[in-house]
């Protein structure tokens, strides 16, 4: 019996459990679409927000603000009506331009309804105050001896720029981190955790409480064919289950992989080829099966949420952040964001492809040196 025949076997004896199908394909799907729905991503637009104006006074002046107000952001509409009012309503007092001119205290209202968005009526207040400064600077330096001459000189008064701000994103941001594009790699990561960790580790218990294990050994398979076996069989499981999701993911959801799938793929590799040696290893150093079960659970629900998978690494506090690297998954999500919201190829992603295949060595190791044939 070789290798192969090792992993094929197992792969047959996890195929025959109807179970298995649901938490192959089934469940990941489910988790993905209600947190993928629950959760959607924004929106690379810019989103448009309607500001009302009253204009009392219809100066030149009141009229400049509102071209002020006017931006990519804001689509101003003129009311005619206080009782029109609606959502969140900028008031220009009459005597607007006069008050100014004069030096007087003008006091210009900005209303919204409580049920308005708070964080856009913040912004439209802000706006309103940038539109202000904007005018008072121009009338300063045009420097009017009265208010005809300012009306006429305003509209052909231009200030040169004195300060140019440039901002730049640093990395190429394809999507915001959230919605489908998220939660298809992270139930990806997650189930198979759930997957190759319970059902490798409890195949694993099985096979040594039955003597399976000794009777293979007596058999022409050597000790490294039956280890090399048992973790082929779970990598397979891992890549099957982590290629039909994001297959899946790409045909139903529409999600975006990244511009290397071959980056894709390696990262998959080697976080597979790390949950397999962790599966083997489990199920060597623990000898009860109801054990296994409970520390999978438990294991994998905290992998699951300190590597990112419940929600992305990118707003966790920095503390936290540092903690999801004791973990592959912290690892497997950080390259999967990289690569699908981020644009990076595999340059950017050898690192974690490093650590990740650093990951499985050092439990392949230990999985082998305590790796038993017999109960005991």
């Amino acid at each position: 019996m070789t290798f192969w025949h090792i992993a094929l076997n197992d792969l047959k004896l996890v195929f025959k459990d109807k179970m298995f199908f649901i938490w192959l394909l089934v469940f990941p799907l489910l988790f993905t679409t209600i947190f993928g729905l629950a959760f959607p991503e924004s929106s690379s637009k810019i989103q448009k927000v309607t500001l009302n104006v009253i204009d009392n006074d219809e100066s030149f002046l009141s009229k400049a603000l509102i071209e002020e107000l006017k931006t990519e952001r804001y689509s101003v509409k003129i009311l005619k009506a206080e009782s029109d009012k609606k959502i969140r309503t900028l008031i220009i007092p009459e005597n607007f331009s006069q008050s100014i001119f004069e030096g007087k205290k003008v006091e210009l209202i900005l209303e919204r309804e409580s049920e308005s968005n708070i964080e856009a009526s913040q912004a439209a207040y802000s706006n309103a105050i940038k539109a202000i400064i904007k005018i008072l600077t121009k009338i300063v330096t045009a420097a009017p001896e009265n208010a005809k001459e300012l009306e006429a000189k305003y509209d052909q008064h231009t200030m040169a720029r004195l300060i140019t701000l440039k901002s730049e994103l640093a990395g190429k941001i394809r999507v915001i981190p959230a919605g489908f594009n998220h939660m298809v790699p992270a139930s990806a990561v997650m189930f198979i955790l759930f997957t190759v960790l319970m059902y490798g580790g409890i195949n694993l218990l099985e096979e040594r409480r039955l003597g399976q294990l000794e009777r293979i050994y007596l058999s022409p398979a050597s000790f490294s064919s039956i280890i090399g076996g048992k973790w082929a069989s779970r990598f397979f499981l891992g890549m099957l289950q982590i290629t039909i999701l994001f297959i899946a993911g790409k045909i139903i959801f529409k999600t975006y992989l990244g511009s290397s799938i071959f980056a894709l793929f390696l990262v998959s590799f080697f976080f597979c080829a790390t949950i397999s040696s962790m599966s083997v290893l489990l199920g060597s150093i623990i000898k009860k099966e109801e054990i296994l079960i409970i520390i999978n659970i438990l294991f994998a629900n905290l992998m699951a949420a300190l590597g990112g998978c419940w929600m992305p690494m990118e707003i966790f506090p920095a503390g936290i952040k540092k903690v999801s690297y004791i973990f592959p998954t912290g690892w497997a999500m950080d390259a999967f964001h990289k690569l699908i919201f981020f644009g990076y190829d595999l340059k950017a992603v050898f690192f974690n492809i490093l650590i990740l295949f650093l990951f499985s060595l050092v439990f392949l190791i230990l999985a082998i040196k305590f790796f038993k044939l017999r109960k005991v």
